[in-house]
Order: structure tokens, then sequence, then C-alpha cells
């Protein structure tokens, strides 16, 4: 008559035990992931006309996506085609993989793959400008980069690291390791 306690205390033991068990391996519902930050808006195909305090063109914007950060208010774009206008009438045309740009269109960022043309000079010329990224600076007329830069123009083809440019008057500097070359086309 011993053993009949033993064996209840033994058999509540293996069912507290099997309790616990079930209830450490019952599936267990996965935690909410962190909601990413949405954009307050996004177009879809569209251009975009930015204008100066003057009423007239600062840049114009094509591209097939555009996301609006709410907090930063900054526009994120994607495959953009960007015409600076120049002073005679003129546009640089620049594109890249991806760009974003400052609240109030102060600056604008071209990342990945950027091209640049210039507008053409009276004999044909155009400049153009390749590089990994370029910051342009609307109001100033400026565009600058740190990153390496090649830049073309009817003949020659300079190399650099850094580069500024002034898209009013269209010159532009190179500011380290500047190699050149002259490459005369054949008539």
């Amino acid at each position: 008559m011993r053993t009949r306690p033993i064996v209840t205390v033994a058999l509540l033991a293996v069912a507290a035990l099997a309790g616990l068990a079930v209830w450490e391996l019952r599936p267990r519902p996965k935690p909410p992931s962190p909601s990413a930050i949405r954009s307050d808006y996004t177009l879809h195909e569209f251009v975009l006309v930015t204008l100066d305090e003057k009423g007239l063109e600062s840049f114009t914007v094509k591209s097939p996506l555009l996301e609006r950060d709410p907090k930063g208010k900054t526009l994120t774009l994607q495959l953009p085609t960007f015409t600076f206008p120049d002073k005679s009438g003129g546009h640089w045309v620049a594109t890249s993989k991806t760009a974003w740009i400052a609240d109030k269109a102060v600056e604008v960022r071209l990342l990945q793959d950027v091209l640049m043309l210039g507008p053409r000079s009276p004999r044909g010329e155009q400049t153009r400008f390749s590089s990994e990224h370029l910051q342009v600076f609307p109001k100033r007329n400026l565009a600058q980069t740190q990153a390496d830069v090649t830049v073309t123009r009817a003949d020659s083809i300079l190399q650099g690291k850094g580069m500024r440019a002034d898209m009013q008057t269209h010159h532009f500097q190179l500011l380290a390791d500047v190699k050149g070359r002259y490459a005369p086309r054949r008539p």
C-alpha cells in the first residue's frame, strides 16, 4: 500500500512536466515588425518644375517614382532626369540611378552613374561630366563632387578627383589628380 502514494506523486510529476513541455513548445505569435517610415506621398511618372523666388525655373525633373519623407520634407527619386537652366537659355541635363532633393530644393544630390551634359556651344560642342555622385546647388548655379570625375568636351578628355562647375558661365575646375588626353576626331 505504500507504493500507491509514490506512484500518484510520480504520475502528478510526469503530468506536470508534460503540461510544462506542451506550454513551452506551443506555437508563439511572431512579434510585430517595426513599421518602416512611410512617405506621406508618392508620385509615379511625373514631371516637376521647381521655381525660384522670382518665379523663374530653378530646375525641372522627370522620374518614374518620387517619395517624400514626412519628417525631413526631403524627396527621393528613382531614375531621374534633371534639367538646370543656364543664363543663355540652354539647359544642363543630368541623369542618375537615384537622387535626393533637400527641403526647399536648396540642394540636389545625384547618386550612382551620374551623367551631366551641358548646353551646346555655338560651335556645337557639348561638355559632359560623369561621376558616381554629384551635388547641385540650383540657387548658386553650382555643381560639385569629391568623387572621381571624367569631363569630355570636343576632342579632349579630362579625369580628376573632385570638381566644381559654374553652370552659368560653363567654367569648371578639377580639384586633384588631374589627367588629360587629347583625342582628335577623324574627318
